[in-house]
C-alpha cells in the first residue's frame, strides 16, 4: 500500500490515481498521521466494497464494546443485574 502525505492530493492527483491502480489502496496522511484510505473499486462492485467496509468497522465497534465489558465486568452481570440497571435509567429518564 503506497502512503501518500495529504498535500499531494492536490498537487499531484495523476499521482494518487496511479498509485491506487498498481496498489489497490492508498494510504493518506496529514502531518504525518494516517487519515484516510482510498481503495480501487469498480461499476460492478462498489457497493459490496462499500458494505465490507461498513461491516468491518462495525466488527470492529462489536469487539471494542466486548473489551471493554470485559475489562470493566459488564460482562460478568446476570439477567436481574441488567433488568435493574435498565429499569433504573428508564426512572432517571422519567419513564
Amino acid at each position: 500500500m503506497k502512503i501518500i502525505p495529504s498535500r499531494e492530493m492536490a498537487a499531484k492527483p495523476a499521482a494518487i490515481w496511479k498509485a491506487l491502480k498498481d496498489e489497490g489502496a492508498v494510504l493518506v496522511t496529514r502531518n504525518g498521521q494516517p487519515e484516510g484510505v482510498f481503495i480501487s473499486t469498480s461499476d460492478e462492485t462498489w457497493m459490496e466494497d462499500l458494505q465490507e467496509i461498513v461491516f468491518a468497522r462495525a466488527r470492529r465497534a462489536i469487539s471494542e464494546t466486548r473489551l471493554a465489558a470485559a475489562r470493566t465486568g459488564v460482562a460478568n452481570l446476570g439477567e436481574e443485574e441488567i433488568d435493574g440497571e435498565i429499569k433504573a435509567v428508564r426512572s432517571a429518564r422519567g419513564r
